[in-house]
């Protein structure tokens, strides 16, 4: 269904906050850098309005600094 995929490969030596926190920064980089990747805004059915949200799907991998600098 979709020709394009998001991948983000992150060091596998990161705390854990710092994963979830440099995917949500690079997620949002990429979203809001190309909007083909971005839906429109959202709004349920009380009239709440949500921010738009990627439609790629995309792939969160970890790998050590010398396979990282490889890809």
């Amino acid at each position: 269904m979709f020709d394009t995929k998001i991948a983000i490969v992150l060091r596998d030596d990161l705390a854990v906050w710092q994963k979830l926190n440099v995917t949500a920064f690079l997620t949002s980089g990429i979203v809001a850098r190309t909007r083909a990747f971005s839906a429109s805004a959202n709004e349920d059915a009380a009239g709440n309005l949500y921010n738009a949200l990627a439609i790629q799907p995309m792939i969160v991998l970890g790998a050590d600094r010398d396979l990282i600098k490889t890809i």
